[in-house]
């Protein structure tokens, strides 16, 4: 089975003496983005030896497709790999009425740019926007980064079934939703006089990630818990872009800044200051992500595997590591019976179970039809599974993404090795969004859950924050988890 063998370490490759123009641009670009000449090979679809041969000057590439390919991924003008500016690339707007507009290419390619470092440095971005919020960054000393309200951070792990779910329809639309003027410079010119009136809108023109579609959301509205035995969570309907218009666009803003190499402070981030209170909630909209660290429980030890997500195929919180499963907390059909059907945490964990254990179709919010979770597998079997008291779901509280401000629902299941094996045991290593990640041994093996790993996990690795603040708050609470 080929899965990601995680905790591989490693620095950057030495580069040589670069004699060839496009390879001092890829060992530029490296340098820039912080990547080893391996992450370089990965993104453009070459061999790292052909990489590393480019960039010393002892191979010229003379393929024109390769060379369309590095100017596309690595966002550069085709002049400047040797073609000519009618080897036109997807997306790239290089002639408008016959006439080139430089000032549309450059905003287009500098977006481009600003949007791959984003996705490639998201983790230390994170840590930046992190410090912006004291106080709520390191709050409890939960380990993230994170931002934790003192009311959404339960003091013991609270069972899905002990969660008050409350649906109150419509709601006031949110303050903030990125089209303002303080959002402008994150989007790019689409014509010469007109810019991209939405963040998403560029994503899907510009990016356009495998998975990226606007499907029905549930919005968080409020989070209470006065009665921590009890919480209660409070909805309304929303969509996913709604969502990402904002959080993306303060995660690009953060970005372009950062990689501009100027201070990361409030003076230079007009529109995160504009969202101002990241945990009023009528703001801007927060549709949350369920995150659930998934372990596999065998006596008093467990493991648990992770998911090496691929900035290419997701929108968000690419090129880290995250606890599987994790998605949003959406329905699963666009009928209003499914609306109903699926407005329950339990179900939306159990088929991100489906989809990204299984590699089963994803249930997207395109259909019409409800999903009957009594009968279809394997939703019949960790029903039964949980039942019997041979898995349990618990939740730690709500947080945000300190980079993108998003929600983060963090949950983690612990699943009897028995159930975890018959349910699981085609489990794949690979679905749409990326690959599994174990400690080599098979990805029924998981990575054993031991204080040593937890440590370098937290300290040495590219963990998404919510996945960092699950396997925090799953170790000090790891008793209460893997009590029989």
């Amino acid at each position: 089975m080929a899965t990601t063998r995680w905790l591989q370490g490693g620095g950057h490759a030495s580069t040589g003496t670069a004699t060839h123009r496009v390879g001092e641009l890829l060992s530029e670009y490296r340098t820039t983005h912080g990547l080893t000449q391996a992450d370089l090979a990965s993104l453009l679809g070459f061999d790292q030896s052909y990489v590393s041969k480019v960039e010393s000057g002892r191979r010229q590439i003379r393929d024109l497709d390769a060379l369309r390919r590095i100017a596309e991924v690595l966002v550069v003008a085709p002049e400047d790999l040797g073609l000519s500016r009618d080897s036109e690339l997807p997306n790239e707007t290089w002639e408008i009425d016959g006439v080139a507009d430089a000032a549309i290419t450059r905003s287009q390619r500098q977006w481009r740019s600003t949007r791959e470092h984003l996705n490639h440095s998201r983790v230390q971005l994170a840590r930046e926007a992190a410090q912006l919020y004291d106080g709520f960054s390191t709050h409890d000393g939960v380990r993230g980064p994170i931002l934790l309200h003192p009311d959404w951070l339960f003091p013991e792990p609270v069972d899905f079934d002990q969660i008050d779910l409350r649906w109150i329809g419509a709601t006031p639309s949110p303050v903030v939703t990125g089209a303002e003027p303080e959002a402008e410079l994150v989007r790019p010119l689409r014509s010469a006089d007109v810019r991209y009136h939405r963040y998403t809108r560029a994503i899907r023109d510009l990016y356009q990630p495998t998975l990226f579609e606007s499907r029905a959301s549930f919005r968080l509205i409020d989070v209470e818990s006065s009665n921590p035995a009890a919480p209660r969570l409070t909805f309304s309907p929303s969509t996913y872009f709604e969502m990402v218009d904002v959080c993306e666009a303060a995660a690009h803003e953060l970005a372009a800044v950062h990689m501009a190499r100027r201070r990361v402070g409030w003076p230079a981030l007009s529109f995160r200051r504009l969202i101002g209170d990241p945990f009023d909630l009528a703001r801007r909209c927060v549709a949350p992500a369920i995150n659930t660290l998934t372990i596999r429980r065998d006596g008093r030890s467990g493991s648990f595997i992770l998911h090496d997500r691929n900035s290419s195929q997701v929108a968000v919180a690419g090129g880290m590591y995250h606890v599987m499963p994790a998605g949003m907390f959406q329905p699963s059909s666009i009928s209003s019976s499914g609306e109903v059907n699926d407005f329950d945490l339990w179900r939306n964990v159990m088929r991100e179970f489906s989809e990204e254990f299984l590699g089963n179709p994803e249930h997207d919010g395109s259909g019409a039809d409800s999903i009957d979770y009594d009968s279809v597998e394997p939703f019949r079997s960790l029903n039964a599974a949980r039942r019997a008291g041979k898995l349990r779901i618990m939740c730690f509280g709500v947080g945000l993404d300190p980079l993108t401000l998003c929600g983060e629902i963090l949950t983690a299941a612990v699943i009897d090795a028995d159930v975890f094996d018959d349910v699981f045991r085609e489990l794949v290593s690979a679905n749409a969004e990326g690959t599994i990640v174990t400690t080599g041994d098979g990805a029924t093996a998981g990575i054993p859950f031991e204080h040593r790993n937890v440590e370098r996990l937290l300290t040495s690795e590219p963990l998404a924050p919510a996945a960092a603040a699950c396997l925090d708050l799953a170790w000090r609470h790891r008793d209460v988890l893997l009590a029989a």
